[in-house]
């Protein structure tokens, strides 16, 4: 056991380590006559929360900010369910920073229950007159990520802040647009209030490694250390940060020398291989496999922007022009310690927790296969493979998206849009199709209903086929897709078994191979 420096974790968040620039460039946008909305974004374990609590403190200490009450309100814990709910937490979190210097408002807040939105909208709007209030959503992937939060909320939550006296900070790990769930709260014009560019809480680079070691650490170092340093961990910071614990803790009155990083590194691994490998299952399928192409063979490259991202910024390894390079050297002891997943297939499916551990690989393999996807449906489907295995209820409320842009790319394909040809209905009346299909005249099917236009239009028992492009598979296959999407949004008290969601996965992904060979149609 050592006596660490530095905290890792705990209950109290740690205080902040460099990120200067990042801090002052936030300030900087916050101050301006007309402040942004930013979203800040980055992988676990990179100091995020810690660089927004370090934020919200500047701003409370300084006598001259234009900002009375700082709200970090943290949305990974009590995550609200519905829009109801949080608008009401939100308008209870609102109250609590509000006590001291607003206590008026604060009370009327706290009478919000029934009316939380018009509530907020009515504090809000009196202190446009007065101040500013900054309100941090802090693990915003958390209400992201399901699909019970609806468009209606993201649109009140942007009318809000169109008041002069609220800038929002999302904080999540990924881009907002990256997380949306809900396909119909994408369109929401929420998602534009925020600076186009992300704040990226990213690793530490060599420069600024030098300044944490000689700053907060206190330490005089040889060139060769910083170097190794560097090398050893590529800059992730709570990797560095324990073997900084560990570095000083041995040598807190000596200058660092190139074999003190090596012995703190090799002291460390114990304590950092579950942080390493937090890091490494946050990694889609095709992006720890390309991690371990580049461990093995020092580099890679013509490496997509998504792929390189998630690589990056875990400090699995280094950008040098168009190349990764420089996987580090914890990764490569990590990576040497699991099992070579490419050999046998009985080792990594005869059990039935290695099947659960290991066929979202297979999943991401067949995705990789199809050509020519679409690509909403792309990463609808990549981001539920990132799901499993360990969120498989997450997963299923994800396919609801996928079968409602498939519909999407069906109608525009067949009809340019959501009017059904009127010498359709002739044919079908002809045929004698059911009279009350007549009502799709006026009122474009949706739910359920999008199913029997579907089998009208690719062929029903008394009707042939009257599509252009779309075929009888892709209708057979979205059938079966159609009830895994409802469950996803009622998943009321079920045990989600994984085994399931696989199949339902597999199924949407075979939906949107059916699909994206009938489209080709539309080219030849």
């Amino acid at each position: 056991m050592i006596d660490r420096k530095f905290q890792i974790l705990g209950s109290e968040t740690p205080n902040l380590i460099g990120r200067s620039n990042i801090l002052d460039n936030i300030l900087t946008s916050l101050n301006k006559p007309v402040p942004d909305h930013l979203q800040v974004v980055g992988a676990r374990f990179s100091g995020k929360t810690v660089l927004l609590n370090a934020l919200k403190s500047r701003l409370e200490r300084d006598g001259s900010s234009p900002y009375s009450a700082v709200l970090l309100w943290d949305l990974g814990h009590r995550t609200p369910q519905s829009d109801q709910e949080f608008l009401t937490q939100f308008a209870q979190q609102l109250a609590i920073v509000l006590e001291e210097n607003q206590p008026d408002y604060a009370a009327h807040l706290n009478q919000s229950e029934d009316m939380p939105y018009q509530h907020i909208a009515e504090v809000l709007e009196l202190l446009n007159r007065e101040t500013k209030i900054l309100v941090i959503f802090d693990g915003f992937d958390k209400p992201l990520s399901s699909s019970q939060l609806t468009r209606n909320l993201w649109d009140q939550l942007r009318e809000l802040a169109q008041n002069s006296s609220l800038r929002l900070i999302t904080n999540s790990r990924k881009t907002l647009r990256e997380l949306i769930r809900n396909p119909e709260a994408q369109t929401s014009d929420f998602w534009n209030i925020f600076l186009s560019t992300p704040v990226r809480v990213d690793c530490f680079d060599e420069g600024e490694i030098a300044e944490i070691l000689t700053g907060p650490c206190g330490l005089e170092y040889e060139k060769g250390a910083l170097t190794e340093l560097y090398n050893n961990t590529n800059g992730s910071p709570i990797i560095l940060i324990e073997v900084l614990n560990h570095l000083i803790h041995n040598n807190s009155k000596v200058k660092i020398t190139n074999a003190a990083v090596q012995e703190a590194t090799e002291y460390s691994y114990e304590s950092v291989e579950s942080f390493i490998d937090a890091l490494w299952h946050d990694c889609a399928p095709a992006t720890q496999e390309l991690t371990r192409l580049i461990s093995e063979s020092g580099e890679a490259q013509n490496v997509n922007f998504s792929d390189k991202q998630s690589i990056l910024e875990k400090g699995f390894a280094r950008a040098s022009g168009s190349k990764l390079v420089k996987p580090s050297r914890l990764l490569n002891r990590y990576l040497t310690s699991l099992a070579d997943e490419g050999g046998s297939l009985d080792r990594l499916f005869s059990e039935a927790q290695s099947y659960e551990a290991n066929f979202n690989n297979v999943i991401a393999k067949r995705i990789n296969q199809l050509p020519n996807i679409d690509s909403e449906l792309n990463r609808y489907l990549l981001r539920c493979v990132e799901d499993l295995p360990n969120h498989p209820g997450v997963c299923l409320s994800g396919i609801r998206g996928i079968v409602d842009r498939s519909f999407d790319l069906i109608w525009n394909a067949e009809f340019g849009g959501k009017t059904i040809p009127e010498g359709y209905f002739d044919v079908w009346r002809h045929n004698g199709e059911p009279s009350d299909i007549q009502g799709f005249k006026t009122s474009f099917p949706q739910g359920a209903k999008r199913l029997r236009l579907l089998k009208l239009l690719t062929g029903s028992e008394r009707s042939n086929s009257l599509a252009k492009v779309v075929s009888r598979s892709t209708y057979f296959v979205i059938s079966s897709a159609c009830p895994f999407g409802d469950f996803g949004q009622h998943q009321e008290g079920e045990n989600i078994d994984l085994s399931m969601i696989y199949s339902a996965l597999l199924l949407c992904v075979e939906l949107v191979a059916s699909l994206s060979r009938d489209l080709e149609k539309l080219d030849s």
